[in-house]
């Protein structure tokens, strides 16, 4: 049984728990890490259109937006890279492929 698993939350209502899900069943930590980055990466290229900068975009994110955390992983320096560097193919954001749970 994997031990690894994503913690995701919604920033407009941080750590409340009828606000956070937990993604599990990942085979590794660097899986489960991946899932996150991906989780985060959507949700900035989502908002990034309503953003006028990337100080805009980050206050946006952290606001409103959706964090996905796992151990060992830095999201806080995972932000700041896709905020600089917005995504350029779609397997990027697609973190729903990467969900243990979900069904082919």
């Amino acid at each position: 049984m994997s031990r690894h698993s994503v913690t995701c939350g919604d920033f407009a209502h941080w750590q409340d728990p009828e606000e956070e899900w937990v993604v599990s069943g990942f085979t590794s930590a660097e899986a489960a890490a991946e899932y996150a980055r991906r989780f985060i990466r959507a949700q900035i290229e989502d908002m990034r259109r309503e953003a006028a900068s990337p100080e805009a975009l980050r206050a946006l994110y952290l606001d409103w937006g959706e964090y996905a955390a796992t151990p060992g992983f830095d999201s806080q320096a995972w932000v700041a890279h896709c905020i600089a560097n917005p995504a350029t193919r779609k397997a990027e954001t697609d973190y729903a492929a990467l969900d243990p749970g979900r069904r082919a």
